[in-house]
């Protein structure tokens, strides 16, 4: 059964950040321009979902597919306009994206580490 829930939290969160995917690299694709870097984030998450599955880290693989979401979304509201020395145009909502998914992805191994040294010292909970 705990085989079971963990599968079905893991394919869920993959679900959500297929969507996730979907949305971003070609719904909102005229907020951002951007075509490889959606697909980057969301192989490293795929990786990061696979690798949790394994390590039966709930949290990760939740926070992984939430993180690219709130990533985008973060990065679309904060993002600024800007020219560099040489005149081109600069926008710098892929660093929000990128800094904003994987801070969420380490928080959320952070958070599976402390869960479980307190599950391991304390094993009657």
């Amino acid at each position: 059964m705990k085989n079971k829930k963990n599968a079905i939290v893991h394919l869920v969160s993959f679900g959500i950040l297929c969507a996730g995917f979907v949305l971003t690299r070609y719904i909102f694709f005229d907020i951002h321009g951007m075509k490889q870097l959606p697909l980057i984030l969301f192989l490293c998450g795929i990786a990061v979902i696979g690798i949790a599955f394994l390590a039966k880290a709930k949290q990760v693989s939740v926070l992984t597919a939430l993180a690219y979401i709130i990533g985008f979304t973060a990065g679309a509201i904060f993002q600024t306009d800007g020219v560099d020395a040489g005149g081109g145009r600069t926008n710098n909502l892929w660093i929000i994206w990128t800094v904003v998914f994987v801070c969420f992805i380490v928080a959320a191994v952070i958070m599976e580490i402390i869960a479980a040294r307190k599950k391991k010292s304390n094993p009657e909970t």
